[in-house]
């Protein structure tokens, strides 16, 4: 049984990860139940159709797997109609939990996944390998006879550990640690989020199974897969890809007791304004901790309490980067400019936050209504957009607005998104938001690439960067 993972990441902004920890995990249970004859096809480009054809038939794989979000599914939609027939072709990933009807729209698709996908995959390819039925596995909508059926979906796995370390042999991780000159390791101890924000596909698939969603490896665990990922590749510091890391007690006092021994390297790690205490963000600090990002998407109160479901206060906001940055910690700001109901004076809020947050590094994103979401409804609702089945063509994720808000025009969201570090920056820190400015501009990824031999210098110079 040969198998093709597949993973798109075109016209992303600042280009590809080149790496992804769900097609990681799945890879890692098919190896460990004995199939091992696994290849990645990973597209950082608009594939070109003759070198995917091309592919396929070097490989011949029994089964197509692909991973997608909302914004790639037209990439592998066009990937999908290229797999001669014959070739078991399945996707899952974020859009396929959350809008599982796409399988409608694509004839070819044999099959989507809901939720997880290590075990439905792994239920899969052993009904295709013996010839059984296959069309009444759990988490997976399959095509058969012209019908779609809808199975059921398992419960969440409870207990993390019992998975094998991910698969990091599959991807070129060198590459991907070394790209921008930033030297981080991609690394994940837990999954999902307690929280029910509306533009997150958290909301959605938090839904889709039964049993426990958040959940957490154990410190043994994590700390296992770290040595031997430590002893493997060349990295200088581990970034935390939890959407808010370390929530459990219990698991993060082992955890900073024995990182600094065992690992020894500095952390960048993801934060929730609510959850932050002085203790635990000391220990985190003590246990290796560079930096901690905190999501504020929008500097509006009422903005973001009434359409994002985020209640925290700017009050609050400020108290958990003051305490974060009293630890010791680097701050980094996660925000979003084109949200629903936005205008360029709600905007400004969010620049105004910033500036008095005075954060080390922002994040900025403009806002994609993800189908499936409650805010891809309300923006549907109220006429922003239409059902987000596919994307305007030379679409570039993160960077672009696909909403029409008469309030907010497109071509301001967009100007808004690349003047937003400049704004923030030029007020206290003006070399640092000459840098965003270059690296925000049509050309930033081309210079972020040209530049990374020495952006461990500019690291220095511009702390946090």
């Amino acid at each position: 049984m040969k198998i093709l993972l597949g993973l798109t990441e075109i016209r992303q902004k600042f280009g590809a990860l080149r790496f992804q920890h769900g097609l990681a995990s799945i890879s890692a249970v098919l190896k460990r139940a004995g199939y091992a004859d696994i290849s990645l096809a990973a597209f950082a480009e608009e594939p070109d159709a003759e070198a995917w054809r091309g592919r396929l038939k070097s490989f011949e794989p029994n089964v197509v797997a692909f991973y997608s979000t909302a914004e790639q599914f037209p990439y592998v939609r066009k990937l999908i109609e290229q797999v001669p027939p014959g070739i078991f072709i399945i996707c899952g990933g974020p859009h396929t939990s959350c809008f599982p009807s796409c399988i409608e729209t694509v004839p070819r698709l044999d099959a989507v996944c809901i939720g997880e996908g290590e075990y439905p995959m792994l239920d899969l390819v052993k009904a295709l390998e013996s010839g059984r039925d296959h069309t009444h596995i759990q988490n997976l909508w399959v095509r058969h006879n012209g019908q779609i059926i809808k199975n059921p979906c398992r419960p969440f796995i409870e207990n993390l550990d019992e998975l094998p370390y991910e698969d990091y042999e599959l991807f070129n991780v060198q590459k991907s640690i070394d790209q921008y000159g930033m030297s981080q390791l991609r690394f994940l101890t837990s999954r999902s989020c307690p929280f029910e924000c509306t533009y997150c596909s958290n909301k959605q698939i938090s839904k889709s199974q039964p049993g426990k969603y958040v959940r957490f490896r154990s410190a043994a665990h994590v700390l296992g897969e770290l040595k031997q990922l430590r002893d493997k590749y060349r990295f200088d510091e581990i970034f935390f890809d939890d959407d808010i890391f370390m929530m459990n007690k219990g698991i993060m006092d082992e955890f900073c007791t024995r990182y600094p021994a065992e690992i020894g390297k500095p952390f960048v790690f993801c934060g929730r304004v609510e959850v932050c205490r002085p203790e635990m963000l000391a220990r985190l600090k003590q246990a290796g901790g560079r930096r901690i990002d905190f999501g504020l998407e929008s500097g509006n109160e009422e903005l973001r309490r009434a359409v994002l479901k985020r209640r925290m206060t700017n009050q609050q906001i400020i108290e958990a980067t003051r305490m974060a940055k009293a630890a010791g910690l680097q701050v980094k700001t996660l925000n979003m400019v084109g949200l629903p109901d936005e205008t360029l004076e709600k905007h400004m809020d969010t620049v105004r936050l910033n500036r008095e947050i005075r954060p080390d590094v922002v994040g900025t994103f403009v806002f994609f209504p993800y189908p499936g979401t409650e805010l891809h409804d309300y923006c549907v609702a109220k006429k922003y957009c239409t059902p987000m089945e596919d994307i305007p063509s030379g679409y570039v994720s993160r960077r672009q607005s696909v909403l029409n808000m008469p309030s907010f025009p497109k071509e301001q969201i967009e100007r808004c998104f690349r003047l937003f570090p400049f704004r923030v920056f030029g007020t206290y820190a003006p070399l640092k938001a000459l840098g965003y400015a270059i690296i925000y501009s049509s050309y930033g990824e081309t210079i972020l690439n040209a530049t990374k031999k020495y952006r461990k210098v500019l690291r220095k110079v511009l702390k946090g960067f």
